[in-house]
């Protein structure tokens, strides 16, 4: 059995690396209420462990991103939704004329 968590970003979400104490790095990614922090095991290989998934991560992250951008570039509309159900009625009361 895992857990699986969802994070559906909102306007002022992110990622940092803080330092909690010294010689302590963990990798926070959220938002102050809600965040999913990466620590490194205390055991031997921990580090290596955790350099592999964070690498990991930050790859897929990137293409993640190159994905949402290019979606937003070609699902984003500059007019509104009223001129867009206008232009439908439009299209439709001109195929029901030439019938």
């Amino acid at each position: 059995m895992g857990i699986h968590v969802v994070i559906q970003p909102l306007v002022g979400y992110g990622a940092a690396v803080v330092s909690p104490s010294p010689g302590v790095r963990q990798l926070v990614a959220g938002s102050e209420e809600t965040s999913f922090i990466v620590q490194v095991p205390a055991r031997i290989g921990g580090l290596m462990d955790t350099a592999r998934f964070a690498q990991s991560l930050a790859a897929a992250a990137s293409e993640f991103s190159e994905w949402c951008e290019t979606q937003h570039r070609t699902r984003s509309h500059s007019s509104s939704f009223h001129d867009q159900w206008s232009d439908a009625v439009t299209r439709k009361e001109r195929l029901i004329t030439r019938t």
